[in-house]
């Protein structure tokens, strides 16, 4: 496989054990005949990626089965996930081929994602060393104290809901894995090490639809999205 330096690795983060979905594996759960998984998938195939990771748990070889379908032109590879999503990911990047800069990562919980969404972050990645998705947060936010006394209101022009995917060098993001590590910090998402090692990070807004799917009722919206897009698309 010829590899160019600016090539992309998509890392699809299917490990986590659904707890608040009911112990059920999210990836496996159907949304209109197909599962989460298949559905990102898809949308990472059609996009310009270079090569596919899959981080999988106990589900792992029911994804293999999964994928099976899918083999072409763009090499799937499986590995098991680690014991926090941080560890999760950084398996993941592990298993990159030599000679592909970017990583880009999505959590399979977001089965919206589009082409459209994976390109546009990677261009943010190109020009900053590191982007994600993100959409405006529309609900009113308040900080508040361990008594939930409000504190303060952050204006919400002055906020962002972060999703993925994310896309970064590798290279950095393995410095920022160090540094986090010996200092024992914790993180919610790479673009969040990544700016705490000192990196730049672009924020690429995208439809809020690409939802990450966390409880029971978030798979029945999804659902109800999915039937109204049919319609209209029946007229």
């Amino acid at each position: 496989m010829s590899i160019k330096t600016d090539s992309v690795c998509g890392i699809i983060v299917a490990a986590g054990s659904g707890t608040r979905m009911g112990g059920v594996s999210k990836p496996e759960i159907k949304l209109d005949g197909k599962t989460l998984f298949q559905r990102v998938l898809e949308a990472f195939l059609a996009s310009s990626v270079s090569e596919l990771v899959v981080v999988g748990g106990e589900n792992l070889p029911r994804l293999q089965l999964l994928a099976e379908r899918y083999r072409g032109s763009v090499p799937i590879r499986f590995c098991e996930g680690g014991k926090t999503r941080t560890e999760s990911v950084f398996k993941g990047v592990c298993q990159m081929s030599p000679g592909i800069s970017y990583a880009c990562v999505h959590d399979c919980a977001r089965p919206f994602v589009t082409p459209e969404i994976i390109e546009s972050v990677i261009e943010g990645a190109k020009k900053a060393g590191a982007a994600t998705a993100c959409s405006p947060v529309t609900d009113t936010i308040k900080f508040v104290d361990t008594e939930h006394s409000t504190v303060y209101t952050p204006k919400r022009d002055h906020l962002l809901a972060i999703q993925t995917p994310q896309v970064f060098l590798r290279d950095r993001y393995t410095v920022a894995y160090a540094m986090a590590v010996k200092s024992g910090d914790t993180f919610t998402d790479e673009t969040s090490m990544l700016e705490a090692a000192g990196g730049k990070v672009e924020y690429v807004k995208t439809d809020a639809r690409n939802m990450k799917l966390t409880t029971k009722e978030d798979i029945l919206l999804a659902r109800a999205i999915l039937l109204i897009e049919k319609a209209r698309e029946q007229g």
